[in-house]
């Protein structure tokens, strides 16, 4: 058993169940293997199957039903992931949940005790604190070579209109459910313990439905940096991903690229506040004695802008870690537990920018 391929069942066949996780899974055969899927479009559920050499499923509940499937890819519509999830939990199968895991922290709490009441793993996809260019950011803030941490700023933007369901508020659409997660995942890591407080806008331009496609959220609280997200479609000059203000120095850069400077401040000669006017009537100034680094990921695997698929590493590192939880009793890297913690916060996002969990 510890060395047979998981036998996986996908709901939903759109851009995450079809060319997120069944495109990975495709390539890691000897981890996993699709058995079954559904997907509301049966003409797209019947080339996928054939595509796969699976079986389809004519409901949610024949897939959840499906004696053979040992975990379930939740990967439909935002609003049906929680009660999904259970479903199969109940059922006695593992579950691997896309996001957003739970529009509330009472989705979270009903999957996590679901799990626990079966005995069975529930995974959150938030595959993305894997990126090379964000372990690097948390790298270099962690080794205290920028010193004290002021301000972090992290942009997710594009300019484009959209008109499908992830659109609608009926539907849980919009900027903080859609791609949402991912930023915040990010920035709750880097804002470090503790609860932050909230401030955040929300507001719709460009889409064709209900719901925000301009998100702008500040995390703050004493003793943490500010951490800003923008996450927006009407941006056309896109700025860098990263932007970090240190102490000591700083970084900016993109997933593609970071560097980062600082200054010894231990080499430098002291300044003691003093209140007589300069003679030249000048201001106070000193030349800087920059040091420099730079990164950049070792392959191509990076990530572009905001709604663009993950890069596939990070993908894979997500699946190679859940199969040693499935199959070897590893923890998982990615706790249900760690995820309630952002979905804490994106409610308090709702609450502060009027965002209705959905219509």
């Amino acid at each position: 058993m510890a060395n047979t391929p998981v036998k996986v069942g996908i709901i939903g066949l759109g851009r995450s169940g079809w060319g997120i996780h069944a495109a990975m899974i495709r390539t890691i055969p000897d981890m996993f293997q699709v058995v079954a899927v559904h997907d509301r479009l049966a003409e797209r559920m019947e080339q996928t199957a054939k595509d796969l050499s699976c079986r389809t499923a004519a409901s949610v509940e024949s897939l959840i039903g499906d004696p053979e499937v040992e975990l379930v890819v939740v990967a439909s519509y935002n609003h049906f992931h929680a009660d999904h999830a259970c479903a199969a939990l109940a059922a006695g199968k593992h579950v691997l949940c896309d996001k957003p895991f739970g529009l509330t922290v009472a989705d979270v709490d009903r999957m996590i005790a679901q799990a626990e009441k079966s005995g069975r793993i529930v995974a959150p996809f938030q595959q993305r604190r894997y990126e090379e260019d964000f372990l690097k950011v948390k790298e270099v803030i962690d080794s205290g070579i920028l010193g004290d941490i002021v301000h972090i700023r992290t942009c997710w933007q594009g300019f484009k209109r959209r008109w499908d369901w992830q659109t609608s508020r009926t539907y849980a659409g919009g900027a903080l459910n859609n791609n949402g997660p991912h930023p915040l995942d990010h920035a709750v890591a880097l804002f470090g313990e503790g609860e932050p407080s909230v401030w955040a806008q929300a507001t719709r331009h460009l889409c064709s439905g209900d719901a925000e496609d301009h998100l702008k959220v500040i995390l703050h609280g004493a003793g943490h940096p500010t951490v800003e997200i923008e996450l927006t479609d009407v941006w056309a000059y896109s700025q860098d991903r990263w932007i970090v203000a240190g102490t000591r120095g700083g970084l900016k850069g993109n997933p593609n690229s970071l560097e980062w400077k600082w200054v010894d401040w231990e080499t430098m000669p002291p300044r003691p506040l003093c209140m007589e006017s300069t003679p030249d009537r000048s201001y106070n100034g000193e030349k800087l004695e920059w040091h420099t680094a730079s990164w950049q990921p070792a392959g191509k695997d990076t990530a572009s802008g905001a709604g663009a698929a993950p890069p596939p590493g990070a993908v894979l590192l997500f699946y190679r870690g859940l199969f040693a939880a499935l199959r070897d009793g590893k923890p998982l890297h990615i706790t249900p537990q760690s995820v309630r913690q952002r979905v804490a916060v994106m409610e308090k996002i709702r609450a502060a920018a009027g965002i209705p969990v959905k219509l």
